[in-house]
């Protein structure tokens, strides 16, 4: 499997080249796998994305979608590890109940079909992603996403130290170290009510993006296509690969929870020296990504806006919602 890495090109080391005792030799097995189940999966979306889908509803407030396609990924990825890697743990967004040791040394981080809504909508900006930690710190990430190049989906796929690829060549992130007018920025929908932007970068966020998907656009970012992406408070498996990919395509990737007042490089995932499943499966927190110059001048320049009027308003908007309801 490791024939998707093009081993003639040479891959730009990763910006933060974290040391590790693991086998240079595992971590090829574990990129090769990662990269094969995200292939497996992507194909089976393919095929649901041409056919009428089951469609249910999670969430409190029932309004987050989960199709077959969601939960049939998953159990096709689930079966792969379990098959292959019986003693690592996998943290799964569909599954109710996480799947191995408590706290497994490795651990698969799956998000099965991310970009729901676009694809129910029959719009082809979807993704599967599979990051894998070791002790809570990435090494090794596969992404499937449609792609017009590749009529059957490319596989976007990293592992530590080894650079970041696409079918099997190397990619790498934009190289300019401010935003850049007429270039594509990554961007949730509403991020004028999430974050607010100081020092003039305001007027030059470049184009900005939202494609309905933290994977996606991860991806995008670790590509070139995007100059930089900047999320609100991603879970872990919208970023467990993505953060990894774009690391080793030669950028940075920061992070910052609600309580912190500036951002942090995001190296690992959870607290404990071996974080459990219930950590990882809490993780939370923003995310920006993009090449070391670009993310330090952003992240220099975003606030997160307030959390309680952030709060207040979706009490009132949900006050609101309840009172049409009611109404006759």
């Amino acid at each position: 499997m490791d024939a998707v890495r093009n081993n003639s090109e040479t891959p730009r080391a990763s910006v933060l080249a974290p040391s590790t005792d693991l086998d240079a030799s595992l971590l090829q097995e574990i990129e090769a796998a990662a990269s094969e189940y995200a292939r497996e999966a992507g194909a089976l979306l393919m095929e649901h994305f041409r056919t009428p889908l089951e469609i249910a509803y999670k969430g409190a407030r029932q309004r987050d979608p989960v199709t077959n396609a969601d939960k049939q990924s998953e159990e096709l990825l689930t079966r792969a590890i379990r098959r292959s890697y019986p003693k690592h743990g996998i943290v799964g967004e569909e599954s109710e109940n996480d799947s191995g040791d408590a706290r497994a040394d490795f651990v698969w981080v799956l998000d099965p079909l991310d970009g729901t809504t676009n694809f129910l909508n029959g719009l082809p900006v979807f993704a599967t992603s599979i990051g894998v930690l070791h002790r809570g710190r990435p090494i090794a990430a596969a992404a499937f996403i449609p792609s017009v190049r590749h009529p059957n989906g490319a596989v976007f796929h990293a592992r530590l130290g080894g650079g970041t690829f696409v079918e099997g060549h190397p990619v790498h992130v934009a190289e300019n170290a401010t935003p850049v007018q007429g270039r594509l920025t990554g961007l949730p929908s509403y991020y004028l009510r999430l974050f607010r932007f100081t020092g003039g970068l305001e007027w030059r966020l470049g184009e900005v993006r939202a494609s309905g998907s933290v994977v996606y656009d991860i991806a995008m970012a670790s590509r070139g296509v995007l100059q930089y992406a900047l999320f609100n408070s991603p879970y872990i498996w919208d970023v467990a690969a993505g953060a990894l990919l774009v690391q080793e395509a030669g950028g940075r990737v920061l992070t910052r929870s609600p309580k912190e007042q500036r951002w942090t490089p995001l190296e690992r995932f959870g607290a404990a020296d071996v974080p459990s499943l219930k950590e990882l499966r809490g993780w939370r927190g923003a995310v920006l990504a993009g090449n070391p110059q670009i993310t330090e001048y952003v992240g220099a320049r975003t606030r997160r806006r307030s959390f309680f009027w952030r709060r207040l308003r979706r009490r009132l908007y949900e006050w609101w919602e309840r009172r049409s309801q009611k109404a006759p």
